[in-house]
């Protein structure tokens, strides 16, 4: 006889906050006045990175902290494996050099690379001291990543080889804007000639240097880390977070599985038992970058938190990540939500391959994708939620029952934070149902936008409410839906159409790894739905074939007027989030060579 699937408990998020955030629990609350405003804290909050590192490194010196291709890019297979205590005690001998070189609290150094031992290092070590990792998106044009040193002015950049030969060209540019000199932690051999000019290899350490290392100067409002919008539309802008916005995370990555186990049956103590319960001998595949905030926050400073094991890769590669899923033991995957679709749909995973755990978000995940995941792996914790680099990753989340039952909601917000949905004009409320703008605040949310004040009153207005920018609704539990960025609507002869609603329909197809939704000009409609899809390992399909299965599960203006199937996986940016610029170049290419005409409906042509 079959088990019982199990089933929620009707308990509201808002109850389980209340009996979970008792004030003698982890998850305590108090409320502070920061930057003029009362907000909601986690009373026992690790207060900085500094104390992080130091109290959770030392107490799992000996669990296995990284798996990581080597620095050098040859031999290109090569790995190399460090324990917690060994990555410490190498990142107290750069603190050391660093602080030799004038490094201290409050000191901007801008960190650049790939997934590596040594971004990890030099992360580690800045925290340490005090200092405030600028974190580079690797993937840029060399003009975004020189416009983001100039706005921010580092006093020191540490990148490897790859952005080296990048900025050598330009360093004295850098250097007229106010921007410290390039470190390289790899080999400078391969580099161009006028890159080893302008760059120097990290210099080594000296033991007798780390006397007095640890000065004072840091706490919980200071300067944490300043990491980088998308720049999809106009340059990057800084958004810097002191560090107990970003450390948020620790607590509140705990919190979401204890509400779930809670409306699961557990009591709250059992809940709050299993949710906080060290976990370090977790393995995670990170896929995303590190300089991401999803990458940055929830993975490396988690590892850190639970003592638990990174595994990177030298690029993404679905054949080379199933090889090191399998070599690593890896049990935990994530990222944007088409890594897990990727792997699941993979004919190369064994048969026999088990996943403990994967969380996903930065992307609108495909409805059935929780559902799919759970029944390839019965015992899988699946997890996703809401949040950007603004809000410090996770401000809503959802997992296992929660999330399988409710596959296109976002989660109910974590208790630090608060959600509104108004009207995108007149700012009012909007009630439960309706979609509109939404709105979010609490001590999660960003400082500002370095050296940019209008961009900040922009966003964040003076009650402290931030705009997101998503259009989302919430129901009538307090979970969130977003249908869409405010920018990705189509708007169809005056009729809304979010795109995340024709992509998730795409992905209802088995054939289907990945959807894109954009819009194409037309004459009278002004816009009409394109897409474009790329086709999971050994399928195989035609852009009428595709519409054919589509069109029955859309509204009609919603229907595709243009359909292309990508023979390679769709463009992406470093951050793994599809390139909708690149992808609406696509879809106009077709929708000029079908002379702008709407492709026949097929639910029409068989009447």
């Amino acid at each position: 006889m079959a088990a019982p699937t199990p089933t929620l408990r009707n308990i509201p998020p808002a109850e389980c906050a209340r009996v979970l955030c008792s004030p003698d629990g982890p998850f305590a609350m108090s409320e502070l006045t920061i930057h003029g405003r009362k907000q909601r804290v986690w009373t026992r909050q690790v207060p900085t990175f500094r104390q992080l590192i130091m109290e959770r490194m030392a107490a799992n010196a000996s669990n296995v902290f990284l798996s990581s291709p080597v620095a050098d890019p040859e031999p290109f297979h090569a790995r190399e494996t460090l324990t917690h205590g060994e990555a410490y005690a190498r990142a107290l001998d750069l603190a050391a050099v660093l602080r030799d070189a004038g490094v201290g609290p409050g000191t901007r150094v801008a960190i650049g690379g790939t997934n590596c031992t040594g971004w990890v290092l030099a992360f580690i070590a800045l925290h340490l001291i005090g200092a405030v990792p600028v974190l580079l998106n690797n993937g840029l044009h060399v003009d975004a990543t020189v416009h983001c040193l100039k706005l921010t002015k580092p006093e020191l950049v540490i990148v490897d080889d790859a952005m080296a030969n990048q900025l050598g060209p330009v360093a004295a540019s850098l250097k007229g804007k106010g921007v410290g000199p390039i470190w390289c932690w790899t080999s400078l051999g391969h580099l161009s000639a006028q890159a080893r000019a302008n760059v120097t290899p990290s210099p080594p350490s000296l033991a007798s240097v780390k006397d007095g290392l640890f000065t004072s100067g840091v706490g919980p409002e200071s300067d944490g880390i300043i990491y980088f919008t998308s720049g999809t539309t106009s340059m990057p802008k800084g958004v810097l977070v002191t560090q107990r916005q970003a450390l948020h995370v620790v607590i509140s990555a705990q919190y979401i599985p204890a509400r779930m186990a809670m409306r699961m049956g557990a009591s709250p103590q059992e809940a709050i038992a299993l949710a906080t319960a060290p976990k370090p001998d977790g393995v995670a595949l990170l896929s995303i970058p590190l300089f991401h905030v999803q990458g940055n926050l929830n993975w490396l400073v988690g590892a850190i938190a639970e003592g638990s094991k990174l595994v990177f890769l030298r690029r993404w590669s679905v054949p080379d990540a199933i090889k090191i899923m399998v070599q690593e033991k890896v049990g935990k995957i994530g990222g944007v939500p088409a890594i897990a679709t990727s792997v699941l749909q993979s004919p190369l995973l064994p048969k026999d391959f088990e996943l403990a755990q994967s969380a996903f978000g930065g992307a609108s995940p495909p409805s059935r994708l929780p559902g799919d995941l759970v029944k390839r792996w019965p015992n899988l914790l699946v997890a996703t939620g809401w949040g950007m680099t603004e809000t410090n990753s996770t401000c809503t989340g959802s997992c296992g029952m929660e999330y399988v039952n409710k596959p296109l909601a976002c989660g109910a917000p974590i208790p630090i934070a608060e959600i509104k949905i108004v009207d995108p004009k007149t700012r009012a409320e909007l009630p439960a149902g309706q979609a509109g703008l939404l709105l979010s605040r609490g001590s999660s949310m960003m400082k500002e936008y370095v050296n940019n004040p209008k961009a900040t009153a922009e966003t964040i207005d003076a009650d402290g409410w931030l705009d997101t920018g998503d259009i989302a609704y919430v129901d009538a539990d307090g979970d969130l839906y977003i249908a869409d960025r405010a920018k990705d609507i189509i708007i169809r002869g005056g009729e809304n159409i979010p795109s995340a609603e024709v992509e998730r329909a795409l992905a209802q197809d088995d054939r289907v790894q990945e959807a894109c939704a954009v819009p194409v000009p037309h004459p009278v409609l002004g816009e009409c739905v394109g897409v474009a899809v790329s086709l999971a390992p050994g399928a195989t399909a035609t852009p009428e074939s595709i519409a054919d299965a589509v069109f029955p599960r859309l509204r009609y203006p919603a229907r595709p007027a243009v359909v292309v199937v990508s023979p390679t996986p769709l463009p992406w940016n470093a951050s793994q989030k599809i390139l909708k610029s690149e992808v609406k170049k696509m879809v106009l290419a077709a929708w000029d060579a079908q002379g702008r005409k709407p492709m026949v409906d097929p639910t029409k042509s068989r009447l």
